[in-house]
Parts: structure tokens; sequence; C-alpha cells
């Protein structure tokens, strides 16, 4: 697209910035905080998920299936021969989206799941454009999801060891796919809740733009410590309190009741063969992007390495 006019690719006046991570990464928190600044615009359009554009597009179809699947999906990877196909995207993206940014302001920001592994064929279509992906510890995210799971449902299905395969996938295209981005920033979420106001400068300069120095009082520094918790005990110790709570409702008659009280006992009896399958299979994978399964709270600078090439570490990364 790079041989077009102005006149026909308006949104190069315009940082269009991509913000992607997995669910419950803090991608969420990352878009909002920059959703805030007065030089930015996020998508907004009523009966769609906030600022999130793969549902107001019909071009490419990006994250299909639940949490634990949707990056194995063969279309789920998108690249620059993709976008190739479509010689028209650009104009059909913009003209899906533009409606639902303010034109008058210079950022307009996209924020899904999805753009973590998408973002070549982005790129292709807007060569201009910015991206800004959270990462968070596969473990944590992983059981994150199965709390925001259905309670007699979710838990089982969200199969443990599938999600943080799924993360460690998803993350491979990443790694391997940001060798090809020229505007990438990725910030780890253990080093946003515990240095908040140096990694939020890092995206103002990184988008060219103010951020309320105040947004940094929004980012819990605790927010993980009941993942790590649990990981390390099994699931035990808060076993005994959620029991408890349950034998004083076990009379009811509602059924999800009983079914919470399954549900916490299986995971206290599978959590330590969750962790040590997880250690065994995937370990491996997962230090090569900078995660320990035994360390929850840290992770090293990231690095666009791909498997198990170890990163280099680097002051400034943190």
């Amino acid at each position: 697209m790079s041989g077009t006019s102005t006149t026909s690719t308006p949104w190069n006046d315009y940082r269009i910035t991509f913000v992607g991570g997995l669910h419950r990464s803090g991608t969420a928190l990352v878009a909002g905080i920059i959703d805030a600044s007065p030089e930015t615009s996020a998508l907004a359009r009523a009966g769609a998920m906030p600022g999130n554009g793969r549902h107001i597009q019909d071009i490419y179809r990006g994250d299909q299936g639940n949490a634990t699947e949707w990056s194995f999906h063969p279309q789920a990877h998108l690249t620059e021969e993709h976008a190739r196909k479509v010689p028209e995207a650009g104009t059909r993206l913009w003209e899906s989206w533009s409606p639902h940014w303010d034109l008058d302001r210079p950022v307009l920001v996209n924020t899904s799941s999805s753009h973590l592994t998408t973002m070549r064929y982005l790129q292709e279509v807007f060569p201009k454009s910015r991206f800004v992906v959270v990462t968070r510890h596969p473990i944590v995210q992983a059981l994150a999801v199965r709390k925001e799971a259905a309670r007699t449902r979710g838990r089982f299905t969200y199969g443990f060891p599938r999600l943080v395969e799924h993360w460690v996938h998803a993350h491979d295209v990443l790694a391997e796919d940001a060798l090809h981005i020229e505007n990438l920033l990725v910030l780890r979420y253990e080093h946003l809740v515990r240095t908040p106001a140096r990694q939020l400068d890092r995206v103002a300069r990184f988008l060219g733009i103010e951020l309320d120095v105040d947004a940094a009082d929004a980012v819990d520094a605790g927010r993980s410590n009941r993942y790590a918790e649990l990981w390390a005990t099994g699931g035990r110790r808060q076993l005994a309190g959620r029991v408890r709570g349950h034998l004083a409702h076990l009379g009811s008659r509602r059924g999800t009741r009983r079914a919470d009280l399954l549900r916490d006992v299986t995971d206290a009896a599978l959590l330590p063969r969750y962790r040590s399958v997880v250690g065994e299979h995937l370990g491996d994978r997962i230090r090569a992007h900078g995660y320990d399964v035994d360390v929850l709270d840290d992770a090293a600078p990231w690095a666009p390495v791909v498997h198990t090439t170890p990163a280099p570490q680097t002051a400034d990364a943190r």
C-alpha cells in the first residue's frame, strides 16, 4: 500500500495503535489508561466490546473459540501474505472503524486479544501503526481465566495444562512475528505492577502522548498474590475456609453451592499434579519467554526471542 496517495489512505494522518494480550493479562488495564489520554480515541460502538475492532469488521477472523484454544486455530495467525490477498483491506477496515473513532484526536486505539497473532497482517495494511502488547505469567493468567469461568462447567472444561499450553503457543507466535514489526512495545504485567510510573512513561514515550501520572495509582501491586499462594500451596489453605463456607449453606437447594464445593476440592487435589505436568512438559518453553514455573511475581526483560534461545537481559526493559 506504500504507493497509494494520502487521499486514498487517510489513516496515514493518524497513529493507529493496536493493543493486545491474552485475556486476563492486564490488557484492558493498559488500554484503559491509554484511552484516558485527551490525545487518544478508543473505538466506541454500542453493543460491541469496548475498544475491540475485531467485532466491527468482516475482513479477517482473528481469535475464535474459547480461551483455551483460539490461537491454535489456523486463521488466528495472519501475516503479510494474508493482507496482500485483499488489496482493499485497508480501505474496508478504515470504513468499518473510523466512524467509531474521534478523528479529531491523533492516536486511534484498537484493543483485542487477537492482535497478539495478527500484528504482521495489521502492519501490512496500516504501515505506520504501533503495537502495545501486555504479557502476564502463564500460570497466573491460566488461574485467572479458570477463576472467571462458569461455576458449574468452566473450571473443568478449561483444562489447566491446556490453558498454559495455549499461552505458550500464542507467545511463540508473538516472539517470531515481533522480528518483523517496526513499532512494538511489550509490557510485562509483573513490571507494570512493580514500577507503574516507569512502565507508563515507556508507553507515553512510545506513543508520543501525555499520560495522567495519577493513572499509576490504579495499578494493584498485589493483584496476583492470591494466585501465587494458590500455586505454592496447592490450594490447601484456601480450601479449608471455602469448605466451611460451603458446609454452612449445604442445606440450600441451590446446586451451585455443591458444584462450587466439588470444584474447590478437585482443584486442591489436582493443582499439585498440574504443577508437575506443566513443569515437565512446558517448563523450558515458559523459561524461553522469560518466566519461571516456580516464580509467579517476576519476569525477565522481554526480547523477541524464538522458542528456547535465552533472552538478553537489559536494565532498560525493566
